[in-house]
């Protein structure tokens, strides 16, 4: 039992199968040495010492009445192809919410094969088809994909799916990685936190041979909400013998806007060392090679 590599007890530590078999205390040690312990969250966006909150309404939709598009415009841009907009009718037939009431759902966000719809109280986003011709299995490859990764504490957490369509929770005034690090009241100890966690979640994926891909730009795939982090978007998942998160997510992670928001918190890090370190594990991804990357982000 000692003798499995540091690393990969972090692995096993993000399962919740295995961590329902620990004692709370001993659970509470291992997330201690592992650095798992987040530290206080961030103030509420709703309080006068917090920094200003995301908007409640869609981005996207302001961007678009910002254009001063005609209404028509609008219309196309916010609703799905007819595929689409049948799941979503389904989705008011099997799901209700906290009335009883069929579920109703607005418009948030559109993509390039998918756009994605929050309910009333903001706790579930659906996902549907954006055109015919993508197809369902876009949306049926995504939830295939959550709830594999589910099972590690991974990606949002899927709530249900259907013909067409998946939901999942919504990550309601969750902060992405660049906002999260250059946030007023994150501090050395935050930023610390949250790059374990970020590189703890990658090498599970590496281990389970899942490839996320767009890890070398994540800042929209990496939400930080409370006290998790969440990596989203898991339609470009692939298995492949090749891993890839670790060293796709170091790059990241060494780029000069990465570093100096890290820097001006107190968390400086080495770049020629993250680089040569990353490169050594992408020739062998392994728990020992892991180690020298967590060196260079003065995680050790």
């Amino acid at each position: 039992m000692a003798m499995l590599p540091r690393y990969d007890w972090a692995v096993l530590l993000m399962l919740p199968s295995f961590r329902a078999c620990l004692e709370e205390d001993k659970l509470q040690c291992m997330d201690e040495a592992f650095g798992m312990v987040p530290p206080a969250p961030l103030p509420p966006p709703n309080t006068p010492d917090s920094a200003p909150a995301a908007t409640e309404t869609s981005k996207h939709l302001e961007r678009y009445t910002s254009w001063k598009l005609n209404p028509s415009k609008i219309q196309s841009l916010t609703h799905a192809e007819s595929k689409g907009t049948q799941a979503l009718a389904r989705v008011a037939a099997e799901h209700t919410d906290a009335d009883g009431r069929p579920l109703e759902l607005e418009f948030y966000a559109s993509g390039k094969r998918g756009m994605l719809f929050v309910d009333r109280a903001r706790t579930r986003l659906v996902k549907v088809q954006k055109h015919d011709d993508h197809g369902v299995e876009v949306i049926e490859k995504e939830s295939r994909w959550l709830a594999i990764v589910n099972r590690a504490s991974l990606g949002p957490r899927l709530l249900g799916t259907g013909d067409g369509y998946l939901m999942c929770e919504f990550l309601a005034d969750g902060l992405d990685a660049i906002a999260y690090l250059q946030h007023p009241h994150v501090t050395r100890a935050h930023v610390a936190w949250f790059l374990r966690s970020v590189m703890y979640q990658c090498f599970v994926l590496d281990t389970l041979g899942i490839n996320k891909a767009e890890m070398t730009h994540p800042m929209r795939h990496i939400i930080v909400l409370g006290t998790r982090v969440v990596f989203v978007d898991f339609e470009k998942c692939t298995y492949g013998r090749q891993r890839r998160n670790v060293t796709q997510v170091c790059q990241f992670l060494s780029s000069p806007r990465i570093v100096a928001a890290m820097a001006k918190k107190g968390h400086g890090i080495s770049v020629d060392k993250l680089r040569a370190a990353s490169k050594a594990y992408k020739a062998r991804p392994h728990a020992s090679t892991l180690e020298p990357v967590f060196r260079a982000l003065r995680l050790t």
